[in-house]
């Protein structure tokens, strides 16, 4: 027979439980009246909402797109801000929710005071176990959007009630226990979470705290490029210091002059957060191209520019001591050397210049391929890339084994001047294997080409399928009909997707052309890589012209 308490000691064990609840939130809610909303913290801008309707909605669209909210908010086949992509945690998949209107799968009944509860303290409405809020798990950033005026998340919150609501079925998350239970959070909260605005110097100008509400507040730069903790907090010593993301590593974009980018010319800055990279720091991809694509690039020139000012000149200087180089460093490097020169130097040329403008970026002074971990070259060589650029990267992880892709970053790290360490190994691409998301395929052929891979909606290393049976546009054509049928794929495709960019558009023409080059008989794989390059360069003069 299981050993059971007495009645009356079960009830109080729930009224002392009640008591440490009440009493934590209230020291909870304490250490939040704490926070100093002075104006003083804030830029004049974000102190007054507009009080025109039109107006108001305009300032919110322009926020939340500085705040990146699109991305994490729209998952694969869902309509924008209804939610759906999975994040994944260390401690299990975690949904993203809808952010619409919609009043039964959405957020159309949150009042004001709930939504700005939701980005300043990181709850929503209602409580879990009826005595605990519930707390937000801070995949959400309300650790940095915390920093926002009441104002600006008012104008945030009309803007996206403006938008269509979308009633869609929540996505299930996946978290392990006890971190699906909301009330452990508490906990997290007390040793990690302070509620109210940045300390901003009173000495800077409005274009500095301007930069700093961009950065620290909306961009919430720190929740990827800085490290992380057991607890997955962010180690605010070290902001800015770099950090591991899935499979990638967002580098060190402190003030320092070496490791950080406090050494680069602020144009290059300007130009990676704006215009998508350029051909001397290279081009932002995965979850910053995603971050580049849908927030900076979507921001006035201006704002940029003083994001750039900010982080490097009034950020904290950070430096971190690199792993070692491995045992065989000078091994691997050279035959690092004969993968790249078999596998990358067709797009990435010889002496890793890239191919402008931005069709592949340089690797030769790219900082982003030198940072502390190799995760910037093992990640996109596993899985591929469909960058903010004018060809996507196909994954070559059918293609080379774990040495290799070791041996391949290695080399790319030290090569040309690169200023990397030589630390890469086939542990690490073995473990990145499991995290990355490596597309599935059948088609032997077309993954030795490299191929890009095609989904429904697009989504992480894939292209999105325009329909209508246009991928098979190519099927049959000839030297002689290649370029019609380009130029008619060309005008179905606009015609489907008017706003559809010009870097989309060559995707989507090498993802229907590519497996026709893959099973064309009688070539070997240099002539149908040089046969890609060929149709990549004329697809490219249409794209100009049409």
């Amino acid at each position: 027979m299981p050993f059971a308490l007495p009645k009356f000691r079960t009830k109080r064990l729930i009224a002392a439980a009640a008591a440490l609840a009440l009493t934590l939130g209230s020291v909870t809610a304490a250490r939040l009246a704490l926070a100093d909303d002075s104006a003083a913290n804030y830029p004049a801008a974000s102190l007054t909402a507009p009080t025109d309707p039109t107006a108001l909605i305009a300032r919110g669209k322009y926020l939340t797109a500085a705040a990146d909210c699109l991305p994490c908010h729209t998952g694969p086949g869902h309509a924008p801000f209804s939610g759906g992509l999975v994040m994944a945690t260390p401690f299990g998949g975690l949904a993203t929710p809808n952010i619409t209107a919609d009043k039964d799968t959405g957020i159309g009944n949150w009042s004001d005071k709930d939504f700005y509860n939701a980005l300043h303290y990181g709850t929503a409405p209602g409580r879990s176990y009826l005595v605990f809020p519930k707390f937000l798990y801070p995949a959400m950033p309300y650790t940095s959007y915390t920093k926002l005026s009441y104002a600006d998340a008012m104008a945030i919150k009309a803007y996206l009630f403006s938008l269509q609501p979308v009633n869609v079925a929540p996505t299930p998350s996946s978290m392990a226990f006890p971190f699906n239970q909301r009330p452990v959070l508490l906990g997290w909260r007390l040793l990690f979470f302070s509620a109210g605005p940045m300390k901003m110097d009173p000495n800077w100008d409005e274009h500095m705290k301007n930069g700093a509400y961009l950065t620290e507040a909306l961009g919430h730069c720190g929740e990827c490029h800085t490290p992380r903790n057991i607890l997955s907090a962010m180690e605010l010593s070290r902001a800015y210091a770099g950090a591991p993301i899935d499979d990638l590593y967002a580098p060190n974009i402190s003030s320092d002059k070496t490791q950080g980018v406090g050494g680069w010319a602020q144009d290059d800055l300007v130009a990676y957060l704006h215009d998508g990279g350029n051909m001397v720091k290279g081009s932002p991809f995965g979850s910053m191209g995603d971050m580049v694509a849908n927030s900076t690039s979507q921001l006035p020139v201006s704002d940029v520019q003083d994001i750039a000012t900010y982080l490097q000149t009034a950020t904290k200087p950070q430096q971190t001591t690199p792993h070692a180089a491995v045992a065989d460093a000078d091994a691997s490097i050279a035959r690092g050397a004969t993968v790249y020169a078999t596998n990358c130097a067709a797009c990435h040329g010889k002496t890793g210049a890239g191919l402008p403008p931005r069709f592949a970026p340089n690797l030769a002074g790219n900082d982003s391929i030198v940072a502390d971990q190799p995760y910037n070259v093992m990640g996109p060589v596993l899985t591929g890339l469909a960058p903010w650029t004018k060809i996507p990267m196909p994954g070559f992880a059918t293609r080379l084994s774990d040495q290799q892709i070791a041996d391949v970053a290695n080399y790319v790290r030290t090569a040309w001047g690169n200023k990397g360490v030589a630390n890469a190994t086939p542990d690490q691409v073995k473990h990145l294997r499991g995290v990355a998301s490596v597309p599935e395929s059948a088609d032997k052929l077309s993954d030795n080409l490299g191929c890009p891979h095609t989904s429904p909606a697009g989504g992480p290393n894939t292209v999105a399928d325009p329909g209508n049976g246009l991928l098979s546009a190519y099927l049959g054509a000839t030297a002689e009909t290649l370029a019609n049928r380009t130029r008619s794929l060309v005008a179905s495709i606009r015609a489907n997707n008017t706003s559809i960019s010009d870097a989309d558009l060559s995707n989507t023409l090498v993802a229907a052309y590519c497996p026709v080059v893959a099973h064309t008989a009688g070539l070997s794989l240099s002539a149908k890589q040089e046969a890609l390059r060929e149709f990549i360069a004329g697809a490219a003069s249409i794209i100009a012209v049409h």
